[in-house]
C-alpha cells in the first residue's frame, strides 16, 4: 500500500480524458489554476523574476517581529521609567529623580518587565501550537491578514494612549497594556507559524528569507534605538510615537504585499499545499500529519528548540548586564558607558545574527544529520556569560562568586559568536526540517511544527535566564 506522502507532485497526462488541470499522486489530486498550465497541459516553468517573492518573504519576516521589537526596545524608558510611575507626593512609592525619569517608582513600574515577558511569550506559544491543528484547512495568507489586522489594532491603541494622561488610573493602564501585549503576541504567534508553513514548500532560501528579515529587524531597531537616544534625550513620548508609527507602517506594507504575492505565478506554482485545492482519496487526519512530520524531522525540531533555548537564556537578559569591569571598578572601555550595552550587546548580536542567516544561503557546512553537533557545542555559552562580568542592576550584595572571564573584548567576541551561530544554524535547521519530506502537505506541517519549537525554545530560554540569575546573585537580590 502506498503512503500518501511518498511521492512528489508530477504531471504527465497520458490520455485525452485526463483532466489537464490536475496534478496527481497515488492519493492526492491538486487542481491547478489555468495560469500555471501551458497549452499542451504541462506545468509552466515559473521564475521569481526580480526575486520579488523572495523579498516579500523577507519583508514578512521583518514586519512580523518589528512591532514586538519596538515594544521591547522602548519598554524600559517609556513604561517602566515614565508611563507607569506616580507623580504625586501622596504616593507610597519610592521617589526617583534622575536623568532618565522623574517620579515615584510603583509596583506596576517595578514589575512591568517581567509581566510583559509572561504576557507576550505564553500566548505566542499557545496560539502557535493551536495553529498547527488549523493548518490543513483554508488559505494561510487569509489567516495571516487577520493576524496583521489584530496586531495593527493593538499598535494603534498603543499610539493613542501615548497622548492620554493615565496618571490617575495607572493600575488600569498597566493591565490594559498587558492585554494589548497578549493580543499582539497571540496574533504574532499565529502569523509566524503560518508564515513558516507557507514557505515550507518553496526552495530552501525562501524559508531562510524569513529569518534574514527577522534578524535584520533586530539590527534596524538597534540602530534606531541609538539614534533616537541621541536625538530625543528627554522626549520619551516622541520616541514611543516614532517607534510605534514605524511599526504601523510596516504592518500596512505587509498587508498589501500579502494581496500582491497571491497573484504572482511563481508563488502559485509552489503554494501547492492549500487544503481546498486537494481531492483526497481517503481522509488524512491532522494527528496523522503530525506523526508523519515527526518521523523524519524530530531531530531538527529538537535542534531548533535547544538552539533558541541557549540563545534566549542569555540574550538579552544576561548579556545586557555584563559590564566592562567587575564592581566596584569603574568603566574603562573604548565605547562609553552610556552606549556600552547598545553597541556591545544589542547591535553586536543583531548584526551578527543577520550576517549568520545570510551566510546560510550560500555556505552549508553541516548536513541535516550532523548539524546537531554544532547545536550542542553552543552549551559553552551557558557557562561563559554567567562567569563574565555579569551584574544585574538590582544587585545589592554582589555575586555569589567572582567572575572568571573579565576581558571585555572576549565578551564582545562571544556575543558575536553566539549571534552568528544562532542566525546561521537556525536558518539551516528551519530549511532542513520541512525538506526532510517530499509531500508538500507534510512539508507545511513540518514547517509549522518547527516554528512552534522555535517559540518553545524562546519561552524556555527566557524562563531559564531567571534561574541563571538566581545561581549567580541569589534569591535576595
Amino acid at each position: 500500500m502506498r503512503k500518501p506522502w511518498s511521492k512528489t507532485f508530477s504531471f504527465t497526462p497520458n490520455s485525452a480524458s485526463e483532466d489537464a488541470g490536475a496534478v496527481q499522486t497515488s492519493t492526492i489530486t491538486k487542481k491547478l489554476e489555468p495560469l500555471l498550465l501551458e497549452e499542451n497541459g504541462r506545468i509552466r516553468q515559473a521564475v521569481d523574476t526580480g526575486n520579488y517573492v523572495y523579498l516579500m518573504f523577507m519583508m514578512f519576516g521583518f514586519g512580523a517581529l518589528l512591532p514586538w521589537n519596538m515594544f521591547l526596545n522602548i519598554s524600559h524608558d517609556y513604561y517602566t521609567m515614565f508611563k507607569l510611575r506616580a507623580f504625586n507626593e501622596t504616593s507610597s512609592a519610592t521617589l526617583l529623580n534622575t536623568s532618565d525619569s522623574i517620579g515615584y517608582s510603583t509596583w506596576h513600574s517595578e514589575n512591568f518587565q517581567y509581566s510583559m515577558t509572561i504576557s507576550a511569550q505564553f500566548p505566542n506559544l499557545l496560539f502557535s501550537f493551536a495553529n498547527i491543528f488549523l493548518a490543513t484547512k483554508g488559505d494561510l495568507t487569509g489567516r495571516m491578514r487577520l493576524c496583521l489586522a489584530a496586531v495593527q489594532a493593538m499598535v494603534l491603541l498603543t499610539i493613542i494612549f501615548i497622548y492620554v494622561d493615565t496618571t490617575t488610573w495607572t493600575a488600569s493602564f498597566y493591565y490594559l497594556t498587558l492585554f494589548t501585549i497578549f493580543v499582539l503576541n497571540a496574533a504574532n504567534g499565529l502569523f509566524q507559524n503560518s508564515l513558516f508553513g507557507l514557505a515550507s514548500s518553496f526552495p530552501f532560501e525562501y524559508t531562510n528569507a524569513i529569518l534574514i528579515g527577522q534578524n535584520f529587524c533586530g539590527t534596524a531597531v538597534s540602530v534606531l534605538a541609538m539614534v533616537t537616544k541621541a536625538v530625543f534625550t528627554e522626549e520619551v513620548q516622541n520616541r514611543a510615537a516614532l517607534y510605534f508609527g514605524i511599526a504601523s507602517i510596516a504592518i500596512i506594507v505587509c498587508f498589501i504585499l500579502l494581496n500582491i504575492i497571491k497573484k504572482m505565478t511563481f508563488f502559485k506554482k509552489y503554494d501547492v499545499a492549500e487544503a481546498n485545492a486537494y481531492e483526497l482519496n481517503h481522509e488524512i487526519t491532522t494527528w496523522e500529519d503530525v506523526r508523519i512530520a515527526f518521523t523524519r524531522s524530530k531531530m531538527q525540531f529538537a535542534n531548533i528548540f535547544f538552539l533558541f533555548f541557549v540563545t534566549l537564556s542569555l540574550f538579552p537578559s544576561i548579556c545586557m548586564y555584563v559590564r566592562d569591569a567587575p564592581l566596584p571598578q569603574p568603566h574603562n572601555f573604548v565605547i562609553s558607558e552610556a552606549y556600552f550595552m547598545d553597541v556591545t550587546t544589542f547591535l553586536n548580536f543583531n548584526l551578527f545574527a543577520f550576517i549568520g542567516s545570510l551566510t546560510a544561503n550560500w555556505v552549508r557546512l553541516f548536513s541535516p544529520k550532523k548539524i546537531w553537533i554544532a547545536v550542542a557545542v553552543r552549551v559553552w555559552f551557558l557557562f561563559y556569560f554567567p562567569l563574565a562580568n555579569y551584574y544585574p542592576t538590582d544587585v545589592v550584595n554582589g555575586r555569589n562568586f567572582d567572575p572568571l572571564f573579565s576581558s571585555t573584548w572576549m565578551f564582545v567576541f562571544n556575543v558575536a559568536l553566539l549571534a552568528f551561530s544562532s542566525g546561521y544554524l537556525s536558518s539551516l535547521v528551519m530549511m532542513y526540517a520541512p525538506k526532510a519530506h517530499e509531500e508538500p502537505r507534510i512539508q507545511r506541517m513540518a514547517g509549522m511544527i518547527a516554528a512552534f519549537f522555535l517559540i518553545a525554545g524562546v519561552v524556555a530560554g527566557l524562563s531559564f535566564s531567571w534561574i541563571i540569575k538566581v545561581i549567580v546573585v541569589g534569591f535576595s537580590q
